[in-house]
């Protein structure tokens, strides 16, 4: 299994929205859903900083990944512009095994 972690930072006054777009039935993870390769993901809100979140996302393997990825490349990116419309801040943590 592979993880991926990213830090979102939104803009005040958008959490309903970033959280409707990420959370388990948002836009983002309705196209992950697409494909068989993806187990889950937690959107996680910071308590001390509420503009600030985790997107940790599940992936049984990486090349399934790396096709989704590919296979869904215009809507990642159609979505990535919705994301513009909230998040002030996006960072890639980093992609985790499983232990």
């Amino acid at each position: 299994m592979v993880v991926f972690v990213w830090q979102l930072t939104v803009q005040e006054g958008t959490n309903e929205e970033s959280e409707r777009f990420y959370g388990v039935d948002g836009d983002w993870t309705k196209l992950s859903r697409r494909s068989r390769s993806f187990l889950g993901s937690s959107f996680l809100k910071d308590l001390a900083t509420p503009t600030r979140y985790l997107l940790v996302e599940y992936w049984s393997e990486m090349l399934v990944y790396e096709k989704h990825v590919a296979d869904f490349e215009d809507e990642i990116k159609a979505l990535e512009a919705r994301r513009q419309e909230f998040a002030a801040h996006v960072e890639s943590l980093g992609v985790f095994s499983a232990l």
